[in-house]
């Protein structure tokens, strides 16, 4: 954890071996010695942060339901972990601010399959009708988005004396539901049908 803190803090350009050995209260060559270099103690870092959530995305949409109750599990899956581990959003903005033109392919390798699932549950709620509109890309991209940016940056939110970062993240999240809802033209439930002749 201590070098995925590190990374997030200061990207894989400038940080600094020494510095993460010393986070942990061991030597640079006692990282050397585990890690050929910076680069794969790195890779290490993103598979650690990434392959948990991943299959949590998969659980969530592989699990029976409609295509709108998994993409509300897929996003409270990736909201919650990430609220939980924010260094993962700050390492993914870091990764996707420094892309020119394309991901890493390491990065890509571990990004490709929770994006193709979100992608994959959206295309089959438009098939079916359940989701009335949406651009499954598009929706994705807004929706992975703002879930980053809200859980990375949750210590720079000024919250209310009333108000623990917590209960506002807990309100974001039940806010990026309802993003989703609009996003893809899904009906609250009870609500009638549009009748086109009116």
């Amino acid at each position: 954890m201590a070098a995925e803190t590190e990374f997030a803090a200061s990207g894989f350009a400038t940080a600094r071996l020494a510095d993460i050995a010393e986070r942990v209260g061991i030597t640079r060559a006692a990282v050397i010695y585990h890690f050929r270099d910076k680069e794969a103690l790195y890779d290490s870092v993103l598979e650690a942060a990434f392959e948990p959530l991943s299959e949590r995305i998969q659980a969530s949409v592989t699990e029976p339901g409609s295509s709108a109750e998994r993409i509300e599990r897929v996003i409270g899956a990736w909201f919650d972990y990430a609220t939980d581990r924010p260094t993962l959003g700050r390492l993914f903005i870091r990764e996707v601010a420094s892309a020119e033109g394309s991901l890493r392919p390491e990065v890509e390798r571990l990004a490709a399959p929770m994006f193709a699932a979100f992608l994959n549950t959206i295309e089959q709620g438009l098939r079916d009708g359940e989701f009335r509109a949406g651009n499954a890309v598009q929706v994705a991209n807004i929706l992975s988005g703002a879930t980053i940016w809200l859980t990375s940056g949750a210590h720079l939110m000024g919250v209310d004396d009333n108000e623990s970062v917590a209960e506002r993240l807990a309100q974001y999240r039940d806010e990026l539901t309802g993003v989703a809802r609009y996003l893809l033209g899904i009906r609250p439930q009870g609500e009638p049908e549009e009748n086109p002749s009116d």
